[in-house]
């Protein structure tokens, strides 16, 4: 009844008592209930213990820029400490690196009711659970055969009972994870930071050195076999000093081009001489290049005078003694051009023999000539070629020589990350906690919080709703008159002394 409500606080606290003191037996019905339903629960629950461990993230050369072998550090600014610590978290937080953990300690050891068919209890209330999420439109699409899979459960639960707690000022991540059992809590934390470690190991290495030994391999492959080309064409083309041949082929080159010049002198003066003689030939004989040239002209004119004499001057005997004269004179003549023209073609026979002579040591010198320059030439090629084997061999073993010393550097370099510390340290190290979490002392304060909420919402609704007056101070403010009686209505307020009825006087 609302009146109630204007009345002095003292009056209304009174009368809130008198209704609890009246409903205390619902109240201890309600009270008892809630506490043996929170008990059950309690009861009910396995505990669950967690371990606790924590890490330091320091900033390493892992969290800066790296560059390729062989390249120079280049600074490329400060680290966000933020996001190293996001990222030592991200990894902490990996599937596959839970997946590892479950499966070297164990999933029977860790979840063990995952390996157990349910009940038909269970499979019922996942059904339940599974209509009302379809009907609300709630269900999220899972992976073929992930729901079967215990390894995929099992995952899912470890990312539930892993706590991750990134302390931003301090750099410290705190690592908390709970089991029913205390000592399976301990060594899957241990397994998980072991884990981590080594992947964070994995993950941040720079293994070079691998790259770089293949390059060197394959720029050794090259410089043997340019060391194989270079050999080969030295023995094939029989080089052994460039220098000394060539000069040997130039000096040989120079006294060909001597002897040449000889040759061509002896030539020219040779046809000289020929070319005279066939003037001396053609003087002597008048027409052609031979002793009876003479002789035959001599028959002649001897012959035409002979027939003049005999019908001009027939008996004549100065005419004979003329002939006569004539004759010897025509003879020693002929005689004489004769005897020239036989000397002359001797020397004309010996002057061709010897043009032929020089024309053939011409041509023999011409053809060695230039063979000699083909063994010139073929000599320059070669040592050009020399020269870019050499080259490429010298360069391919510049690469080589660059390629080791970067290899050597990648290897001291490697060895040394390798063998320095983590930046990640373990500040507290997991452990297998002495007490469970206080979950059942949980269940039960709430189960006193509720049972204290519904009894006093028990009494609240027994006072705003109870048909009768439990004061006349009420009556007098609802009505505006004075109360001179009230009489106990003992049905009404459960007992003899619990309360009265109260009516206008």
């Amino acid at each position: 009844m609302n009146e109630t409500l204007a009345l002095p606080p003292r009056l209304v606290i009174r009368d809130l008592m008198l209704t609890a003191l009246t409903q205390k037996a619902r109240i201890l019905l309600i009270f008892f209930c809630v506490m043996a339903i929170a008990i059950g629960i309690a009861a009910s629950i396995k505990p669950d213990y967690k371990a606790k461990s924590s890490l330091l993230v320091l900033l390493g050369t892992e969290h800066s820029f790296r560059p390729a072998a062989g390249q120079q550090f280049v600074n490329s600014g400060g680290v966000d400490q933020e996001q190293v610590l996001r990222t030592e978290a991200s990894i902490l937080g990996s599937d596959d690196l839970h997946r590892t953990v479950i499966r070297e300690v164990g999933l029977g050891k860790m979840y063990p009711k995952l390996l157990e068919k349910p009940s038909p209890l269970m499979k019922w209330l996942n059904d339940v659970k599974r209509s009302i999420t379809d009907t609300l439109g709630m269900t999220v699409p899972a992976r073929p055969g992930a729901s079967s899979d215990p390894m995929d459960r099992a995952v899912d639960l470890f990312a539930r009972n892993l706590t991750l707690t990134v302390d931003k000022k301090s750099s410290v991540i705190g690592v908390d994870f709970t089991n029913p059992d205390a000592q399976v809590a301990a060594d899957a934390l241990s397994t998980l930071e072991t884990q981590y470690l080594a992947l964070r190991e994995k993950l941040y290495a720079d293994k070079q050195a691998p790259i770089v030994k293949v390059q060197q391999a394959a720029v050794g492959k090259q410089l043997a076999d340019a060391d194989a080309a270079l050999q080969t064409f030295k023995q094939q083309h029989d080089i052994s000093n460039f220098a000394e041949r060539r000069a040997i082929l130039l000096k040989q080159q120079g006294d060909l081009e001597v002897a040449l010049a000889k040759a061509d002198s002896t030539v020219a003066g040779q046809q000289a001489r020929l070319n005279q003689l066939d003037q001396q030939m053609a003087a002597a004989t008048g027409s052609k290049k031979n002793a009876a040239a003479a002789l035959q002209g001599m028959v002649q004119a001897f012959h035409k005078r002979e027939v003049e004499a005999e019908t001009r001057y027939r008996g004549s005997p100065a005419v004979d003694e003329a002939r006569r004269e004539m004759l010897d004179r025509q003879t020693d003549i002929a005689r004489m051009q004769s005897t020239q023209a036989f000397n002359i073609q001797a020397e004309l026979d010996k002057t061709a023999a010897d043009l032929r002579y020089a024309i053939a040591g011409h041509d023999a010198i011409s053809g060695q000539l230039a063979d000699l320059n083909k063994q010139i030439d073929k000599l320059n090629s070669d040592e050009m070629q020399l020269h870019k084997l050499e080259r490429s061999r010298a360069i391919l073993e510049d690469d080589y020589k660059a390629v080791s010393k970067i290899l050597d550097e990648r290897e001291i370099v490697e060895s040394v990350e390798a063998h320095r510390e983590s930046s990640v340290r373990v500040i507290q190290p997991p452990r297998a906690p002495d007490l469970p979490l206080p979950t059942r002392r949980l269940i039960l304060l709430a189960g006193i919080v509720v049972s204290m909420l519904l009894s006093i919402g028990s009494v609240l609704m027994a006072h705003f709703f109870r048909a009768i007056y439990l004061r006349p101070e009420a009556l007098e403010m609802d009505t505006g008159l004075t109360v001179l009686a009230s009489v106990p209505e003992m049905r009404a307020i459960g007992g003899p002394s619990s309360g009265v009825l109260v009516v206008p006087g």
